[in-house]
């Protein structure tokens, strides 16, 4: 055995070299950590790094964020960065070691970090990335599993991701996401194979298993579609589906019909809008124009009331107020209102109009195809000068001062960013032309605004409540609807609890505890879409079991009011705000 042949100076040599090392090394770490010896230090370095992190400066980052989480354990928002830090740079084990630290501590709700999202879900996922990057097929699947049964909800969209490439054709990679390397399979294993995957997702991404339908009483639903795959066309299988969806009982239970390969369910030119005063047609595709503001009076030979009621076997709904919010969209579903039982064939549809002065007629019309891009909302008119609340419900949020009425009017139709602004910063600029114009009225229009992401939130709400606390004289108007649902229903629910809103319009679309969000799904076979509530939203107090947010005052539009122009909601603020300026001077 080979041994070291040390000499005593060499001994006393190495002695004073171990001494300065460790002299160094402890100098190094109080010079380390001397710049966190208090707290403003600390703080400001912890600032410093997020900061570094939103603007993608990884390697800047590191050291620092290293620094805080060596002299403080207990925050996961630094181990999150940290960790997302580390992989930006490729540095996978570190990355895996600080984001397990994030779970290990609940995980975080830090938002606006790029690449990053913070569920524990997503999390999960994350880790499972990073283990991929180095190579670790085993544990990346261990991890993707631990994400899956945590509710991840984009799985759909990871089958692609770079960071699998080296193993997404493998068996065990692919058996997650429903596929096998089978060959030359039929069309009735085909669609087995997607039921028996649908079956598994839903009950991966349910909240409760036992939610409206009980998973027994689900599985026999799906048993009952495999055993008459061979007799059903494509679009029947997606009825079925959509059927049981239906019975899933929350509104975020929905099917993509337009989306799968072989089944993509086909849609009548129209739109159809319930006004107070019965269902019209609100817009229409190239050649059917005419038809835009008649009545609808039977489809086939169902009164149009009993055909909107059927549809609520398909339409997997928070309150009846999504009834006439998408009743009328599933209407125009020929193969929907076949399987309903409304019609017979579903390659024409026959529907009885009636016109203005109550002259009716029959129209046949063929089905289209289409591509779902979201649940329609009330579409502009047909006219050059549009009423307000119609002129822009494709911007996701804008403002118009109204002088006459001392009065800022928002409207918010989708909680997300855009480009040109984001929403944080398009809520200070509100908030300095309300200061600027000393107003003192804010209408928050969310009539159109079914949802989007929730972290988005907090500006607005701001907003309105710095508004309520310098304008003690002041009021908030919320005009809200069938249509607010998911995340702006959670911020009608918010404004009423930090504020003191007047609430115009409907009763809204959703319950103020619900259970939301959106896991997807894609079908392995068919690619047929669709997504599944997966978390339970309590926005108001745990003994809240209202259907829906109702309005302190009642306004609903009719088909006459619509076509000429005329907002009711807002015309009745306006009357409001007029009587209260007159009574004050009183």
């Amino acid at each position: 055995m080979y041994q070291f042949n040390i000499k005593p100076n060499s001994i006393k040599i190495l002695g004073i070299i171990l001494l300065v090392f460790l002299t160094a090394s402890s100098v190094f770490s109080q010079v380390k950590n001397s710049l966190i010896e208090n707290s403003a230090a600390y703080l400001h370095q912890r600032n410093e790094a997020l900061t570094l992190v939103k603007n993608e400066k990884w390697q800047e980052a590191i050291p620092i964020l290293g620094s805080l989480t060596d002299y403080y354990q207990n925050d996961s928002d630094l181990f999150y960065v940290l960790g997302l830090s580390y992989y930006q740079v490729k540095q996978y084990q570190n990355a895996i070691t600080a984001l397990k630290k994030t779970l290990d501590l609940g995980g975080t709700i830090l938002t606006g970090i790029p690449t990053g999202a913070a569920p524990s879900n997503d999390i999960m996922i994350k880790i499972a990335e990073a283990y991929a990057e180095d190579g670790d097929k085993n544990n990346a699947l261990l991890w993707l599993r631990k994400g899956f049964a945590a509710r991840y909800d984009e799985k759909p969209f990871i089958r692609g991701s770079a960071a699998f490439k080296s193993f997404n054709e493998d068996e065990d990679f692919l058996e997650l996401f429903g596929n096998d390397t089978l060959k030359d399979i039929t069309r009735e294993e085909a669609w087995s194979r997607d039921i028996i995957y649908l079956e598994k997702r839903i009950n991966e991404l349910r909240y409760s298993p036992n939610h409206a339908i009980s998973k027994t009483d689900l599985s026999k639903e799906f048993q009952a579609i495999k055993t008459t795959i061979a007799s059903l066309s494509d679009e029947q299988i997606v009825f079925k589906i959509i059927r049981v969806f239906g019975a899933l009982g929350s509104g975020h239970n929905v099917i993509i019909p337009s989306s799968p390969n072989k089944g993509a369910l086909k849609k009548l030119p129209v739109q159809f809008y319930q006004f107070s005063d019965g269902l019209f047609i609100v817009d229409a595709d190239e050649g059917f124009e005419k038809w835009i503001g008649y009545k609808v009076e039977f489809i086939e030979n169902t009164p149009i009331e009993a055909a909107l009621q059927n549809t609520n076997a398909v339409n997997a709904r928070d309150n009846d107020m999504q009834t006439l919010w998408l009743g009328p969209y599933y209407l125009g579903l020929p193969d929907v209102l076949k399987g309903l039982g409304i019609i017979k064939n579903a390659n024409k549809v026959t529907l009885t109009l009636s016109d203005v002065k109550g002259k009716s007629e029959k129209v046949t019309m063929n089905p289209i195809s289409w591509r779902f891009t979201g649940f329609p909302r009330l579409p502009k008119l047909k006219i050059e000068h549009q009423p307000l609340f119609l002129s822009k419900t494709q911007d996701y949020y804008w403002s118009k001062i109204v002088p006459e009425h001392n009065v800022m009017y928002i409207q918010y139709n989708l909680v997300t960013n855009k480009k040109e602004q984001s929403f944080e910063d398009f809520n200070i600029e509100v908030r300095n032309q309300i200061l600027q114009n000393k107003t003192q009225n804010v209408i928050l229009d969310l009539r159109h605004n079914y949802g989007g992401d929730g972290s988005l939130l907090p500006p607005i709400l701001k907003t309105l409540s710095s508004f309520e606390v310098m304008n003690p004289k002041g009021s908030i108007y919320v005009i809200m609807g069938r249509g607010t649902f998911s995340a702006g229903h959670n911020l009608l629910t918010e404004i009423t609890k930090r504020t003191n809103p007047i609430l115009v319009g409907e009763p809204s679309g959703s319950k103020p505890n619900h259970i939301g969000e959106a896991g997807w799904f894609k079908l392995p076979y068919s690619g047929l879409m669709g997504v599944v509530s997966s978390q339970y939203h309590q926005t108001s107090i745990a003994e809240d079991n209202r259907k829906w947010v109702a309005p302190h005052i009642p306004v609903s539009l009719s088909s006459i009011d619509y076509f000429k122009g005329n907002d009711k909601a807002l015309n009745n603020i306006l009357e409001v705000i007029k009587t209260t300026e007159i009574r004050n001077k009183n």
